[in-house]
């Protein structure tokens, strides 16, 4: 029991009750003023952003997701984040280096929509600060997990109002509500103003994928014509489900776990564990956890989590194919910046280094991740592990993406291909 409060404590996504009912008028922010944005749709010109005013958005009501202020990625406005310097410095095995440019798609025809994890720590109940100050705290999961996917789909990324974390307890007054509510609202705003009939691609990590849970079980599920555009949805860090040894059910009645290459509509999710430091049946990841994590009631504590292997859903039998490790961070509780020295781009790639299955063990499905060097392989393992973390439970929560990246990017890909849209 002990364990189950802790991960609701730790990722800040206990039971959520989310109203269905809409109130007479969006909140456009507390800080926004009369003219904090416009409605450009897909089809207006580029909006420069100013988020000098926009220092507390506040907690009543809904925000308004036409203000452009209220996107960290989008392809209209400037700075658009998912746009900055992704190229790495690939370590290769016999020691020499290589400079990788990251090449961002021209007019892709899919689309991704992303959630990000807890960023908000140790500060106030909620995140309503959207000024450059807030956005800040997102660069960190977001240039580690979705702005890559620019080189396959346009990247859409809201900011909501996420729970924050006050050391490992939920932040004092916090409403819970105000999460999910926000994502719901600016994943609507892009299917009226951006969508266009598009195929799209959910991406969420932690406190973002059991967000991404909940829209999907209300917006998406039971809808047919937003479930035919849904390519998948890549919930790493989460708790989606199925009974055991079934494709269907648990969390959702109509959208399965992806199981071969180019599935479409289905559920792409793990939890990452290293090899030498195995889950345990107190693990915080890779079982359900009744009543903690989770948005609704009744969730079955019998049901196995989802985790598919992203190798598997690439095509790819062997090692992965590139693993992105950030040279320096943004948000400083996580890091100081310039940890590693001498290298002049934002990542690390390595190549064919590691690799993973999916394994279930005291009671938890997940992903068991291990460094497989070849055989005169020069390369050091980069410091992808956390004791400490390890310690409590967590695995290798915070690099759930970073490992496999190249595949799951591979994988949604081989998807958009099979819809052609791509």
């Amino acid at each position: 029991m002990a364990h189950r409060v802790l991960a609701c404590l730790l990722l800040g996504s206990c039971v959520i009750a989310c109203s269905d009912d809409d109130p007479a008028e969006p909140n456009p922010g507390k800080d926004a003023g009369t003219d904090a944005g416009s409605d450009a749709g897909g089809g207006g010109g580029l909006q420069t952003l100013n988020r000098s005013r926009f220092t507390d958005v506040g907690v009543e009501g809904r925000l308004d997701y036409a203000t452009p202020e209220y996107w960290v990625c989008r392809p209209d406005i400037s700075p658009n984040e998912c746009a900055r310097n992704l190229d790495s410095t690939e370590l290769k095995a016999d020691g020499t280096q290589e400079v990788v440019k990251h090449i961002a798609a021209t007019d892709p025809a899919l689309d991704c929509f992303y959630t990000y994890p807890t960023v908000w720590l140790n500060r106030t109940a909620q995140m309503t600060d959207f000024s450059d100050t807030g956005v800040n705290f997102v660069l960190d999961p977001l240039l580690s997990q979705a702005a890559r996917f620019s080189s396959i789909c346009r990247v859409f990324v809201p900011l909501y109002r996420q729970t924050g974390l006050s050391g490992i307890a939920l932040a004092p007054n916090s409403n819970k509500d105000l999460a999910l509510q926000d994502v719901r609202d600016a994943f609507a705003y892009y299917l009226e103003h951006y969508g266009e009939g598009r195929r799209f691609v959910l991406l969420s990590h932690s406190q973002g994928s059991y967000i991404t849970s909940a829209l999907i079980k209300r917006d998406i599920d039971e809808n047919p014509e937003l479930r035919a555009r849904m390519i998948s949805a890549v919930m790493l860090g989460g708790q989606p489900y199925t009974p055991a040894s079934e494709r269907f059910g648990g969390s959702f009645k109509n959208i399965p776990a992806c199981r071969v290459p180019g599935e479409l509509g289905c559920v792409i999710a793990f939890n990452s564990y290293a090899k030498e430091a195995p889950a345990t049946s107190a693990s915080l990841f890779g079982h359900v956890i009744p009543g903690s994590l989770e948005y609704d009631e009744g969730v079955d504590p019998n049901g196995q989590v989802i985790c598919t292997e992203p190798a598997g859903l690439a095509g790819n039998p062997g090692r992965y194919a590139g693993s992105y490790f950030p040279v320096s961070l943004h948000n400083p509780q996580f890091g100081a910046p310039g940890m590693i020295p001498g290298i002049d781009t934002p990542f690390l790639l390595y190549r064919d280094f590691f690799r993973g299955t999916c394994v279930q063990t005291n009671g938890v499905s997940y992903l068991e991740v291990s460094a497989d060097p070849a055989v005169g392989d020069v390369r050091q393992a980069p410091a992808y592990r956390n004791a400490l973390l390890e310690g409590i439970g967590f695995g290798m929560h915070l690099v759930d993406y970073n490992i496999p990246l190249d595949d799951v990017i591979a994988a949604v890909k081989l998807q958009a291909q099979a819809a052609a849209a791509f």
